[in-house]
């Protein structure tokens, strides 16, 4: 069933350490890897602008253990509860569309549980509840209506999800409400604005990677291509700055600035990344195995590749990553087996550079209770939205609301 919860405790296939520094690309920004010093400590190192100058350090710090009291900068308002319920978009920074998910026949011994689902609108302030379609006993379609927006708020691509595998898309002017259609269908929905008038797609196909296309704010687009042995298909993706950010089939995070013939490995054992909205930052959480136990680290690096301070977050798994609309704030979930260790859902502020534990405004029975959804911001990044199983209502939606 989609929405329980994953088992964490897996083993990742054993991959290397991280890289030394690596060279430079086209780009006057200097593409690099900083190395950890001896003891795994790791150094902050200044971000290069493409000016030359080089701005003030920001000093990021690690929460030790699982209350992240002694760090907490974030001032929490008060906490909402919607019941049986996942978000599946916001509409408002009162209102959210949810689906709810409601048992109607126990398992047997032969046969599956069955529930009926229904979407419906949700004020966060009242509880109010508005049902809006019925889905009857189908799971909801997850596939709908992606947007994202770019960088300077100007435009937005958009995907309309005809059906699994086929989507329409269209080039919005946020200031005007134009919708312009682009050409050619895909079979993935991964890309990123790689600068304030291009969209970069990672369009997919049934029988290789497919093309990476380069849309243009009037709907056109052009195409480029990457030389890389090690990619059968683009599993992660994204952009910013000009530059295409992807991982090969050996978690290696590369990166490469379209037209450019080679990319340039900057991070191995990459688990997953996520690039701020505003371009700024790459959040990555990166797996080593041990031997006999998994760890993962989850690192922020700037969009040149430089790493900025010591780690945020250590566990045997780091998921669901999610970056505030503003950018401000990042929110992620650690999974540590050993309960002395980080578990929970925490928010690492970008100002302060601190890193916040969640846990207690959203399960008092059980601190370390893992989302079992993705992690979901609202439009002014001021709540966030958590959802865990729950034994009385199957599963629980608790939005946060920061000051």
């Amino acid at each position: 069933m989609k929405h329980r919860f994953r088992n964490y405790g897996v083993k990742l296939l054993c991959i290397a350490a991280i890289s030394a520094a690596l060279t430079a690309c086209q780009s006057q920004d200097r593409l690099t890897i900083v190395e950890p010093e001896a003891g795994g400590h790791q150094t902050s190192q200044p971000p290069v602008s493409s000016g030359g100058k080089t701005p003030g350090e920001r000093k990021l710090t690690v929460v030790e253990g699982t209350n992240g009291k002694s760090g907490q900068e974030l001032i929490v308002n008060g906490t909402h509860r919607i019941a049986s319920s996942n978000i599946e978009a916001w509409l408002s920074e009162n209102e959210v569309k949810v689906t709810t998910t409601k048992l109607i026949k126990e398992a047997t011994e032969t046969e599956e549980p069955k529930y009926a689902y229904t979407t419906e609108q949700v004020s966060i302030s009242t509880g109010e509840r508005h049902e809006v379609t019925n889905h009857g006993e189908a799971p909801p379609d997850q596939h709908l209506v992606k947007e994202e927006v770019s960088p300077s708020g100007k435009y937005s691509f958009v995907q309309k999800w005809r059906d699994k595998y086929t989507a329409d898309n269209f080039m919005k002017n946020l200031k005007s409400g134009e919708t312009i259609p682009v050409k050619g269908g895909n079979y993935m929905e991964i890309g990123g604005w790689l600068d304030g008038d291009t969209y970069v797609l990672a369009a997919g196909s049934m029988s290789g990677k497919g093309e990476i296309r380069l849309i243009s704010t009037d709907g056109t687009y052009t195409t480029t291509v990457i030389e890389d042995k090690d990619v059968e298909f683009y599993n992660q993706f994204g952009a910013s700055k000009g530059r295409i950010y992807y991982t090969d089939a050996n978690q290696m995070l590369k990166v490469v600035e379209p037209g450019a013939s080679n990319p340039i490995p900057l991070i191995e054992n990459v688990w997953n990344f996520t690039i701020s909205p505003d371009g700024e930052y790459i959040a990555v959480s990166t797996a080593t195995n041990t031997g006999e136990d998994q760890v993962s680290k989850l690192l922020i690096y700037d969009a040149a590749g430089h790493l900025q301070g010591s780690l945020i977050g250590k566990g045997n798994l780091i998921s669901y990553l999610s970056w505030s609309p503003d950018s401000s704030r990042f929110a992620f979930d650690v999974y540590s087996e050993n309960e002395s260790g980080m578990n929970g859902v925490y928010v690492f502020d970008t100002a302060s550079g601190k890193v916040s534990w969640m846990a207690p405004y959203y399960s008092a029975v059980h601190p370390a209770a893992h989302p079992v959804y993705p992690l979901t911001w609202s439009p002014s990044g001021e709540k966030l939205g958590i959802t865990i199983d729950d034994q009385e209502a199957l599963l629980a939606t608790y939005v946060i609301d920061f000051k």
